[in-house]
């Protein structure tokens, strides 16, 4: 079993010296001293560290629990061995309870593999900050589909979303929810049609 110097341990796990110290002080990683100098085990280290694929599904609402069985079935066909954590609520919510779990886990030094269908089933919002969190713990973020809107379809589906959750929150807002939304596709179709239009005519 191979130990390693100080500086080449801290190298090797990407940490500072100070920090890798206070690991070996508080018996997280196991060194011994070899003519006076601390070496540490790398090695045994690394392999202690925890590892986990999760697959993550949600829908947001209980109306939608039929799509959430079947993303769910979906999963696990895939991946039959993942663990699957699921949440019912909207990608705007960030107190989600299994996305939060997530979240604790990769910052506890789980190595996380997480997986979703979709982009927006993690979150409507803020997916790169939760890829930094799970990728800055040695985790990866795996989108099974990757689709890609142009950017006033995007606009028109993150603005409908908004809407709905206040929506919710607001009962006087509902009365007038049909007549926004309508509004703001009307919008996205004109973006659309303009975009066409100040496009380069095909050159045959």
């Amino acid at each position: 079993m191979k130990y390693e110097s100080s500086r080449k341990a801290a190298l090797i796990l990407g940490v500072h010296p100070n920090t890798l110290r206070r690991m070996a002080n508080d018996g997280e990683i196991e060194t011994i001293r070899i003519s006076g100098q601390r070496k540490y085990n790398v090695e045994s280290y690394l392999g202690a560290i925890e590892s986990a694929v999760i697959c993550y599904c949600r829908v947001s609402s209980y109306k939608q629990k039929d799509d959430l069985d079947r993303q769910v079935q979906f999963m696990r066909n895939q991946y039959p061995h993942a663990e699957i954590i699921k949440d019912i609520g909207s990608g705007l919510n960030f107190k989600r309870k299994g996305l939060n779990t997530i979240l604790e886990r990769a910052m506890r030094g789980t190595h996380i593999t997480l997986v979703v269908a979709h982009r927006d089933r993690l979150a409507r919002f803020g997916h790169e900050l939760i890829r930094f969190v799970i990728e800055s713990n040695g985790g990866k973020l795996v989108v099974l589909s990757e689709d890609s809107l142009s950017p006033a379809v995007e606009l028109n589906q993150d603005l409908l979303n908004i809407l709905h959750v206040f929506s919710c929150r607001m009962p006087g807002l509902r009365n007038y929810k049909k007549q926004v939304a309508q509004a703001i596709s009307n919008r996205a179709e004109q973006s659309a049609i303009q975009a066409l239009d100040d496009s380069e005519p095909l050159r045959l």
